[in-house]
């Protein structure tokens, strides 16, 4: 069984999760206003650009 993390961001467009490392663009991070990382990307699938927060998780996160 792998322990292996992955960083997982929600493209609003596709409606659908994404591997922040592997498929979509870095644009910038910054701090919701509860300290929680929000990242800023482009999605390599729909080619827009998104903002969210970064779910880190083992498996993809169900629903949106």
């Amino acid at each position: 069984m792998s322990t292996d993390t992955i960083n997982w961001v929600w493209c609003e467009d596709c409606l659908d999760w994404k591997d922040a490392g592997n498929e979509v663009s870095f644009v910038n991070i910054e701090e919701d206003s509860f300290g929680k990382d929000l990242m800023t990307f482009l999605c390599d699938k729909c080619e827009k650009e998104n903002k969210n927060n970064i779910i880190i998780s083992d498996k993809k996160p169900r629903g949106g």
